[in-house]
Order: C-alpha cells, then sequence, then structure tokens
C-alpha cells in the first residue's frame, strides 16, 4: 500500500507526545489573561526542560548581554512568546533525536536544519520584524518530514536524497512520494496543535507566488534555499535559487544575503553543538 502524507505524520504523532509544558503554555498565551510568572511555573515543573531551556536562551542564539539564570527572568526579558518558542524548540530537538534514522545522513540534516533557521532569524531581525524567534522555528522545523519519511520507510527516504545534479531536493520528493517534505512538516505540527504561524509557512516555503506576497513565507522560502547553497555548495548557487523579484519583495539586499549565510556559517557549529552534541561535539 502507498503511504500519503497523512500516514507518514500519523506514525510520528502517535510515538511521539508534546510535552504538557507546550499544551499548557500555548493555553495561557491564547487566553491573554496569563502573567509571566504563570508561564514560568509551568516550565518550572520540568526540570529537565528548565536546563535546556536556560541553556538555549544564554546560547549564542539570543546574545544576551548578561546571564540568565532563571526560569521566571527569562520569560521577564524575553516575553511568553519567545519563551514558548524555546519549549517548542527543545521539543523539536528531543524529537529530532527520537526519529534519527541511518537512511539518511544525519550530520547534513541537522545542518541544513540549523542552517535554516539561523538564516531566517537573521534576516527576520535586518527587515525589523517582530517574534524573530519564531523564524528561527520555522527554519528548524521546515524538513522535520525527512525523519518522518525516514522513521517509516527508510529505503524511501534513500531514494528522496538521491536527487540528481540538475534537480532541486523537493521536486526529487515530489516524484518520489508524491508530496514533498514541506507537506509532512507541516501535517506534523499539525496534529501536534501547534500554532498556524509555524505550519502555514512551513507547507508554503516552495509556493514561489505566497512568498512574494507573505513576509514570514518569503522568509522561510529565502532561508531554506541558502541553506541549500551552503550545504551542497558545489550543487547550488544563490543565484540559481533565488530570483530578483523575492528579494524585492522583502526589501532584502544582496549584501544581506551575504551577511546572513555569513552568520549562518559562524554561528551554525554552537547551536548544532548544543542541540545534538552526540554528534558534532568534538571527543
Amino acid at each position: 500500500m502507498i503511504m500519503q502524507v497523512t500516514d507518514y505524520a500519523m506514525a510520528i504523532t502517535n510515538s511521539f507526545v508534546l510535552p504538557d509544558a507546550c499544551t499548557r503554555i500555548k493555553e495561557l498565551l491564547d487566553d491573554g489573561q496569563s502573567s509571566a510568572e504563570d508561564i514560568a511555573n509551568i516550565v518550572a515543573l520540568d526540570p529537565s526542560l528548565s536546563s535546556k531551556l536556560l541553556q538555549l536562551a544564554n546560547s549564542a542564539l539570543y546574545n544576551f548581554p548578561s546571564e540568565i539564570s532563571t526560569i521566571s527572568r527569562a520569560v521577564n526579558v524575553i516575553g511568553g512568546k519567545s519563551l514558548y518558542n524555546l519549549v517548542v524548540t527543545e521539543t523539536a530537538r528531543t524529537a529530532f533525536k527520537e526519529f534519527e534514522n541511518s537512511a539518511i545522513d544525519l550530520e547534513r540534516f541537522w545542518q541544513q536544519s540549523v542552517y535554516a533557521g539561523l538564516i531566517a532569524r537573521q534576516l527576520a531581525q535586518e527587515i525589523g520584524m517582530r517574534d524573530i524567534e519564531r523564524y528561527f522555528l520555522l527554519g528548524l522545523l521546515h524538513n522535520f518530514g525527512e525523519l518522518a519519511v525516514a522513521h517509516s520507510a527508510p529505503e524511501t527516504a534513500t531514494e528522496c536524497q538521491a536527487f540528481a545534479e540538475t534537480q532541486l531536493p523537493w521536486e526529487q520528493q515530489k516524484r518520489v512520494l508524491g508530496f514533498t517534505y514541506a507537506d509532512c512538516s507541516s501535517e506534523i505540527l499539525m496534529l501536534w496543535n501547534l500554532p498556524s504561524s509555524l505550519f502555514t509557512p512551513i507547507a508554503n516555503q516552495h509556493n514561489k507566488t505566497l512568498a512574494v506576497k507573505q513576509t514570514d513565507v518569503g522568509l522561510l522560502y529565502v532561508a531554506v534555499r541558502l541553506a541549500l547553497v551552503i550545504v551542497y555548495k558545489d550543487r547550488f548557487a544563490a543565484e540559481r535559487l533565488l530570483s530578483e523579484d523575492i528579494l524585492k519583495s522583502l526589501s532584502i539586499t544582496e549584501i544581506e544575503i551575504k551577511q546572513a549565510i555569513k552568520f549562518a556559517r559562524i554561528e551554525a557549529y554552537k547551536i548544532l553543538v548544543l542541540m545534538n552534541p552526540e554528534l558534532f561535539l568534538i571527543p
């Protein structure tokens, strides 16, 4: 039987449950009546999550001038939405680890995800977007569907990775699966009841028409392709993957593109070590 995108997504969501903190913080943010202390109290109930969130909050990703040593201070400094993004980032890290599979090149997968996240965040900051941590999450999660396919059908994931020299990865995915990893990633996030501000841009990351019209889709569209340029430096060039109308619609210059790539190259290893020390930490 040929598996559909929902089959792959359901296999993941049936075996990995979002931590209570994710659901409860989202509920508090949605009701609009919660305080920073309410949100901090939820995170504090999970010592492991608290520890990892403080690591992330004090990492190069956020680059605060002074140390953040308590969850309550983290909430006060970065706000409830940003803390929620941190919680989802840690959840994504855990899920990535849960479904790592030898059928794909894990080092490439992690690099591609983190590069896309860093570039999306940097470009969002450059053009003055709010909630820039959400853009890191969009990039980080954009290809999660690859792990879902590798988990359920390793040989199929390997075939998807064998794209031709002149072919884009998502074109091969569409040919092999009938859908793209973007479709699968979005489906998983939807089943996890994460906000539409996450799963909608991810679902449309290859939709050029929408990327020109909607800033969050456009930023992810650009970040995904620039991450591909970094990871497959001998196969892809930014000039081939990004048209002038996309950059114009976002008011992004070529200099800002180069700066975002440089930033991602410099900062990626610090984030990769934090998120997957077993794979990237030098013995």
